[in-house]
């Protein structure tokens, strides 16, 4: 009888020692075990943790998408000038790089032979512009079919350039064009593409557009070369972001925006114009919308999110 209350009063104080553990340690891990799932794992808790982005602000203004080439300035005509009359050359009257008017007399042709004496013969430029070349000297002997003089007009140049077949049917006759030139660093020549060729050169695969520029001050010079950029599209105060602010997810473009409470909202936008490291969008956002750029791979509506940095 003895032997039994003994075993009595050891299960007592042994399920009373066990009462007591379990009441330690729900104590010390409360916290811990109310923010475990049934499976184990650590269940979110909203604004416990936040992922850290990278930011900049949606702006307004103008983008271009813009086709660059390289091409080069031609003259707008450029014509030889002939002696109508067989002789020697008696005076010439003009030099390389000078300008002439149409019907200026360039050079004096001596038509006379043994026993006859004939006038001088003119020979008149046929247009405005500048000797180019002059392929004689006094005392030549010439004739009709020698080319005296080259003269060409550059109160008018054509620059030219050669656009790629891929871009052919993107470029058309009025786009405007800016010309940067090699000998004038820093300064820009506007115009627009005013003749395109008919054809694609089968061996380059490219087709010729000609630029027409207004050249009163003879700056343009045959000869010189630089850079083309051809406006195929603009658009005025349209919202611009970062290209890097977009992510492709199942064929959708996102873009993540930190609304007002810190966390980030998932926004599908349409994309309009491209250029450099910047794109224009049509929908989604507005200016002034913070756009985060760095850190948008790992997000998903809803995050919260910590801005570490807001560039410009």
């Amino acid at each position: 009888m003895k032997k039994a209350i003994r075993v009595v009063i050891i299960v007592i104080v042994v399920l009373a020692v066990l009462a007591g553990l379990g009441w330690v340690v729900n104590k010390r891990f409360k916290d811990k075990f109310a923010a475990m799932g049934r499976f184990g794992k650590k269940a979110a808790v909203p604004g416990e943790i936040t992922i850290p982005v990278v930011v900049t602000r949606a702006k307004s203004g103008n983008i271009v998408d813009a086709l660059f080439l390289n091409g080069g300035v031609e003259s707008k005509s450029e014509v030889g000038i002939f002696s109508n009359v067989p002789g020697k050359v008696k005076e010439v009257l003009f030099d390389e790089g000078d300008s002439v008017k149409k019907e200026a007399v360039l050079a004096y042709i001596d038509r006379s032979v043994a026993g006859l004496t004939y006038a001088l013969a003119p020979v008149e430029s046929t247009i405005d512009g500048v000797v180019n070349k002059v392929f004689v000297k006094i005392g030549d002997t010439v004739n009709p079919a020698m080319p005296l003089f080259q003269v060409i007009d550059i109160n008018d140049v054509v620059v030219k350039t050669r656009i790629p077949e891929r871009y052919v049917s993107r470029v058309q006759v009025g786009m405007g064009a800016e010309v940067s030139l090699i000998a004038y660093p820093g300064k820009i020549f506007r115009s627009a593409v005013s003749e395109l060729a008919p054809v694609v050169d089968p061996l380059t695969r490219t087709r010729e557009a000609r630029i027409r520029m207004k050249n009163q001050d003879h700056l343009l010079k045959p000869g010189m070369f630089g850079e083309i950029k051809i406006v195929m599209n603009e658009r005025k105060s349209a919202v611009i972001i970062p290209a890097a602010a977009v992510v492709d997810r199942d064929g959708k473009n996102l873009v993540f925006l930190v609304d007002g409470e810190g966390k980030a909202r998932e926004t599908e936008v349409s994309i309009g114009i491209v250029e450099g490291e910047n794109l224009s969008v049509n929908t989604g956002i507005k200016p002034g919308d913070q756009v985060v750029v760095l850190g948008q791979q790992n997000l998903n509506g809803g995050d919260k999110v910590t801005v570490t940095e807001e560039t410009e």
